[in-house]
C-alpha cells in the first residue's frame, strides 16, 4: 500500500535531500509528490537555516540555495524554486506529478497548514540536532510529528558516501 498525495519538505541541505528517496518508497507509481520549503519568518528558524547551511559543503559549485535571506525578497524565493526543480527533476522523470512550492512564515505552522490540504503522509529529515543547538533551534520534525494531521515519516540525519 502506497500513498497518492506525499508532502515532501526541504530546507536546502543534502541530508534534507534524502527525504526524496524515501518519498518514492512510499508513493504509488504516478503519486503527486509535493516539494515544499519555507522561508522562515523568524529569526530562529533563520539561525537554524544558517546552522544547517555553514555545517556542510555546497552541494555544487553554482548551488542558487540562500542560506539566510528575508522571506520578502523575490530573489530569494526564486532561488528557492529553481533549487526544487533542480533537486526534483528526476521524480517528474520516474513517472511522478512533482508540484513545488515555496512559502513564508514560522516553519513548523507553514508545514502543518500545507499537509492539511490532503496529504496522506509528510516525508521529512531530521539534522539530528542534539544538546545546546536542539534546546536553542527546536526541532522541526519533532514539532510536525507531535501535531500533523497525518502521518509523518521522519528520515535519521546521515552522511552519505559523497558527504565523507
Amino acid at each position: 500500500m502506497g500513498y497518492d498525495r506525499v508532502l515532501v519538505t526541504l530546507d536546502g541541505s543534502k541530508f534534507a535531500e534524502i527525504a526524496l528517496e524515501h518519498a518514492i518508497k512510499v508513493a504509488n507509481a504516478g503519486a503527486n509528490i509535493h516539494i515544499l520549503s519555507v522561508m522562515a519568518q523568524d529569526a530562529i528558524s533563520e539561525i537554524a537555516s544558517m546552522v544547517s547551511a555553514v555545517a556542510q559543503p555546497p552541494a555544487s559549485e553554482d548551488q542558487d540555495w540562500p542560506p539566510i535571506a528575508r522571506s520578502d525578497d523575490p530573489r530569494a524565493a526564486h532561488a528557492r524554486e529553481a533549487y526544487l526543480r533542480r533537486v526534483s527533476d528526476w521524480l517528474a522523470q520516474a513517472g511522478y506529478d512533482v508540484t513545488i512550492e515555496v512559502r513564508p512564515g514560522s516553519v513548523i505552522e507553514t508545514i502543518l497548514s500545507v499537509a492539511q490540504d490532503g496529504f496522506e503522509v509528510v516525508v521529512m529529515a531530521t539534522h539530528g540536532r542534539t544538546g545546546l543547538a536542539r534546546v536553542a533551534l527546536g526541532s522541526v520534525a519533532e514539532g510536525v510529528l507531535h501535531r500533523s494531521p497525518c502521518p509523518v515519516l521522519i528520515i535519521p540525519a546521515r552522511k552519505t558516501a559523497h558527504d565523507a
